[in-house]
């Protein structure tokens, strides 16, 4: 997910991110199907389910290749991180533009419509967290993770520090924590209400505000957007079907 807003975004290099540096090249040809089978495996089963002749057979491509591109299995999964990394990084860019996070209530509105976006394509979604679990077992997938964190929440801090949050980094990280657990109810079929995650989300950035500003914007009456009807714009990340 990326909210920047300033100048603060996400950036991805083949070893970790931070501001200043380009994003992550994503490759063209066999290694961006490659990449792209890679994902919709891990989705599917997670990487562990990962063999490169499995791969192989998801990309329709031969088996040679797999070892041309990547000496290690590891190698593979860490790449394809960084590919949703900076897929989901680029996609969620567009929403920023749409909905500028310039009071509390676009603010809640652009977390919301991130997520609704993020939901429509359940393969990537799963994939994310998959990886993120793994995060727990390859040090290199934990940094690129820590490092995708953080940026988050200094894009995050942005917009929080532009409406005058007294902490605008820790309440980011809150913002973040509540994201995170929203989703993993989603991905266990308990999801909530969009009406009610917007309130939810309501309350901790009016909370982090000052008196006055929490006041100003705490308006009632106020249209909760969809997140229904909106057309989708798709991920560039190259779908298919993922063989059990």
């Amino acid at each position: 997910m990326n909210i920047g807003w300033t100048n603060v975004h996400i950036f991805c290099t083949n070893v970790h991110m931070q501001a200043g540096e380009p994003y992550y090249t994503a490759p063209d040809g066999r290694k961006r199907e490659i990449l792209d089978a890679a994902l919709r495996l891990i989705a599917a089963g997670g990487p562990d389910s990962l063999t490169y002749r499995r791969v192989a057979d998801e990309a329709g491509v031969p088996l040679g290749s797999l070892t041309y591109y990547f000496e290690a299995r590891e190698d593979l999964i860490r790449e394809a991180f960084r590919l949703y990394i900076a897929e989901a990084s680029r996609a969620l860019e567009a929403v920023q533009q749409e909905i500028p996070p310039d009071n509390p209530h676009r603010l809640a509105d652009l977390l919301l419509e991130i997520m609704r976006r993020e939901f429509q394509d359940g393969m990537l979604f799963r994939a994310e967290y998959e990886l993120v679990l793994h995060a727990a077992r390859d040090p290199q997938v934990a940094e690129d993770y820590a490092a995708w964190e953080r940026a988050l929440e200094a894009s995050l801090a942005a917009p929080l520090e532009q409406m005058g949050a007294t902490r605008p980094q820790f309440a980011a990280k809150t913002l973040l924590r509540l994201i995170r657990g929203h989703e993993l109810e989603q991905i266990a079929h308990r999801p909530d209400p969009p009406a009610e995650l917007r309130e939810r989300l309501l309350i901790v950035i009016l909370a982090f505000l000052p008196a006055a500003a929490a006041r100003r914007a705490a308006s009632p009456g106020r249209a909760v957007k969809s997140i229904v009807k909106r057309p989708i714009r798709k991920n560039t990340v190259h779908k298919g079907r993922a063989r059990s």
